[in-house]
């Protein structure tokens, strides 16, 4: 008990700092994207890397926690753009926004920083298959969906789309590292290092770049803000609960999974809906309090699973 308040203490502080340094313009707002350029094209990749790289290849290509991931995450997805899509009778490029603000947890921002406090970095190996869960089938998903959306099944360029979607680091670093894993290739000590430098800054970085982000923006509490956060903090690890039973995966594997599902909204979903000026203000909205809200329902999480 007290291990964990101490994790999620220390997780709040730093954002509390992060957005202390954003309240008071210590930090001006024209500064923040290199905090999140780095984080994504750098230090998390580079971090990805390094992990798959030097992991045991049988434990990174571990067929049932990938599937658990891919049913989850996706999973996720598709019952949030459907009742968006029949229930509340919303577009199909706002359906697709509002799936990947529930179906993407925060696994990088927020999951790195308190897992890897709490049991090491043993804990990465998940966060890698989550993430290129995400990378592969829902980040595509979701252009695909928004650009349908937009200009109509002609006009989607699904050649363009899979460019965008290789060229990312958060996709091909963590792939060239299970490749180098699975070979079992040497990293070279200088590389390993360097690299072990660059990717440890990414928890502090990123929380402190997430207070920065809530300090940004004013919330709007709505119908559709309620439910993405019940959908994203409580409906999601529950459903990861089925499936790592389902799956039979027990032990600490079991419990970081759900976890990790128990995240609250990636800031990365927050860029696209700004950048495609999709509701930014209600997606906005969901990260912001459902990562505020996600300090109590992670710790109630973590406290009925004995973490």
């Amino acid at each position: 008990m007290e291990t964990l308040l101490n994790s999620l203490l220390s997780v709040a502080g730093v954002v509390l700092l992060g957005w202390i340094a954003g309240r008071s313009k210590i930090i001006k707002e024209e500064n923040d994207h290199g905090f999140n350029v780095f984080i994504l094209n750098f230090s998390l990749p580079i971090l990805l890397f390094i992990t798959t790289a030097t992991a045991n290849p049988h434990e990174l290509l571990d067929l049932k926690m990938g599937g658990a991931f891919i049913i989850a995450l996706m999973g996720m997805y598709f019952l949030t753009f459907a009742l968006n899509r029949i229930v509340f009778k919303r577009s199909l490029q706002r359906s697709a926004e509002t799936a990947f603000v529930c179906g993407y947890p925060n696994t990088a921002f927020l999951g790195i920083p308190l897992l890897t406090s709490l049991i090491g970095m043993q804990a990465m190996l998940p966060i890698v298959v989550s993430n290129i869960v995400v990378g592969v089938l829902m980040i595509p998903t979701t252009l695909i969906l928004i650009e349908l959306g937009i200009v109509g099944e002609s006009g989607v360029d699904l050649k363009q789309i899979t460019l965008r979607v290789i060229k990312n680091p958060l996709i091909f670093m963590p792939i060239l590292g299970i490749i180098i894993s699975s070979f079992q290739l040497p990293v070279p000590k200088v590389i390993a290092s360097s690299a072990t430098l660059i990717g440890g800054t990414t928890s502090g970085i990123s929380l402190f770049t997430l207070g920065l982000i809530i300090s940004r923006f004013k919330i709007h509490l709505s119908t559709i803000v309620v439910v993405n956060i019940f959908l994203k903090n409580i409906i999601h690890p529950l459903l990861m609960m089925g499936i790592v039973k389902i799956f039979g995966i027990s032990g600490l594997l079991a419990k970081e999974l759900v976890i990790l599902c128990a995240m609250p909204t990636a800031i990365t979903s927050t860029i696209f809906s700004v950048s495609f000026d999709i509701d930014p203000q209600e997606n906005v909205s969901s990260t912001i309090i459902g990562t505020i809200m996600s300090l109590l329902t992670l710790f109630i999480f973590m406290y009925w699973l004995h973490f």
